[in-house]
């Protein structure tokens, strides 16, 4: 069931080992998911806010630390750094504008970025108050079988992208251990 997706990417490490503690807690979740029968359902809105947090925290580390600091060691991210070095991003919903801008992940004739942002709303929800009155109105709609697959594919695409697209050096590997995801592969590398 689980597989591992190289962590090759990761620019700050500590992210890394933020990421790899969320995928344990992700991996205890899904264990209970597995055998939980009816009440299994109540375990998606955590599933669903940890994966999209984790795609957060990966498009935070390339955009903020791998493009924003980028040298002449990646020269890969010329263009990018150009366009970058005169804007504040600090929000997921900016990172999410960039990486479609620039297509990050290959996917321009997708929906995959509509997906992502979708993800990034339902996220937002955490709060249980629903402040902006979002539909639907009651989490358990919103926070559904249909959106935990959403969210474990963006995940995977963005992992298998950037571990194979943005590798970092090899003398950086292993400072942050592989990732290991709790779910069946969706996609085939």
């Amino acid at each position: 069931m689980a597989f591992l997706i190289k962590a090759n990417f990761i620019d700050v490490f500590k992210i890394g080992d933020n990421i790899n503690y969320n995928l344990r807690i992700l991996k205890s979740l899904y264990g209970v998911y597995t055998t939980n029968g009816l009440e299994k359902n109540l375990l998606i809105k955590p599933i669903v806010i940890i994966n999209t947090s984790i795609a957060e925290a990966i498009l935070y580390d390339f955009i903020e630390n791998r493009i924003r600091k980028a040298n002449r060691t990646e020269p890969l991210f010329t263009e990018f750094l150009a366009i970058l070095s005169q804007k504040k991003l600090d929000k997921f919903e900016h990172y999410i504008a960039q990486a479609r801008k620039y297509d990050f992940f290959d996917q321009k004739d997708t929906n995959f970025y509509e997906a992502m942002d979708s993800l990034r709303k339902k996220r937002n929800r955490i709060h249980v108050q629903n402040s902006k009155n979002d539909e639907p109105r009651d989490e358990y709609e919103l926070f559904d079988e249909r959106s935990k697959i959403l969210s474990e594919k963006v995940l995977e695409k963005i992992l298998n992208t950037m571990a194979s697209k943005y590798p970092r050096r090899e003398e950086y590997y292993g400072y942050v251990g592989d990732f290991e995801l709790p779910w069946n592969k969706h996609f085939r590398n």
